[in-house]
C-alpha cells in the first residue's frame, strides 16, 4: 500500500483502483481495517486484494469531499455578483438579459406561501420511483444500486413525495433509515437536476 510518490500526493499510503487507475489516500482508519482484514486470515498481496467493503468506504469519501469542493470554490471571489436565480423576478422591462435568462430556466417555483412547487407532470408516487430509476442508471455498482432504492422505498414507505425531500433538505432521515451517507445526499440534492432534465425530455417527446 505504499504511496508511489510523484504525480501522486496521496501519500503516505495509497490505494491504487485497478479499474479506473485511481489513487484513493489510505487514512489510519483504513490502514486498521487492512490489518484486521490480514489477521482474519486474508490475503493482501496486490491492489486487487483490497476488500470491497474498504473500497466502497473510499468511493463514498472521495464522493463527498468532490461534492464539497464547489461549495469551496464559489465562495473565491468572482467579477460577477453572484445571482440567486430562485428569487429572480422581473420586475421592469429593463430588465437585464442574464437575470432574464437564469430565470426561466429554474426548475423551482417557490409559491407566496413559501412551499417549494417543483411542477413534475407524473403522480408524486411515481415521480419518486422515476428519480429513483434516474439515480440507479448513474452508477455501476450493484450495492449502491441497492442503497438508491432503499432511500426510494424510506421516502414512499413515509408518504414523502420529491417535494417534500427537497423542501426538508434532510438526508439525515434516510441516514437514519439505514441508507449510506453519500448515497443519502445525493438523493436529496439532486431532485432539481433531474426535474429539469426530465421535464426538459418530457417536453420534447410532446
Amino acid at each position: 500500500m505504499q504511496c508511489p510518490g510523484p504525480p501522486c500526493n496521496k501519500g503516505p499510503y495509497c490505494w491504487r483502483d485497478p479499474v479506473g487507475k485511481k489513487h484513493y489516500k489510505l487514512r489510519t482508519q483504513h490502514m486498521k481495517a487492512l490489518v484486521q482484514f490480514v489477521e482474519q486470515g486474508n490475503t493482501l498481496q496486490s491492489q486487487n486484494d483490497v476488500p470491497k467493503h474498504i473500497r466502497e468506504q473510499l468511493y463514498v469519501e472521495e464522493q463527498e469531499r468532490l461534492e464539497k469542493q464547489p461549495q469551496q470554490l464559489s465562495s473565491a471571489p468572482t467579477p460577477y455578483p453572484p445571482i440567486n436565480i430562485t428569487n429572480v423576478l422581473p420586475s421592469s422591462s429593463h430588465q437585464s438579459p442574464l437575470a432574464s435568462s437564469s430565470s426561466s430556466t429554474a426548475a423551482t417555483i417557490v409559491t407566496s406561501s413559501g412551499m417549494v412547487d417543483l411542477d413534475i407532470p407524473e403522480p408524486l408516487d411515481m415521480a419518486v420511483r422515476l428519480y429513483s430509476e434516474w439515480q440507479q442508471s448513474r452508477v455501476v455498482d450493484e450495492i449502491r444500486k441497492a442503497e438508491i432504492q432503499k432511500a426510494c422505498n424510506l421516502a414512499l414507505d413515509d408518504g414523502l413525495d420529491l417535494e417534500q425531500v427537497y423542501e426538508d433538505q434532510d438526508p439525515d432521515f434516510f441516514i437514519k433509515g439505514g441508507v449510506k451517507r453519500g448515497v443519502a445526499r445525493r438523493f436529496v440534492a439532486d431532485i432539481e437536476r433531474w426535474v429539469k432534465r426530465y421535464k426538459s425530455s418530457h417536453d420534447a417527446e410532446l
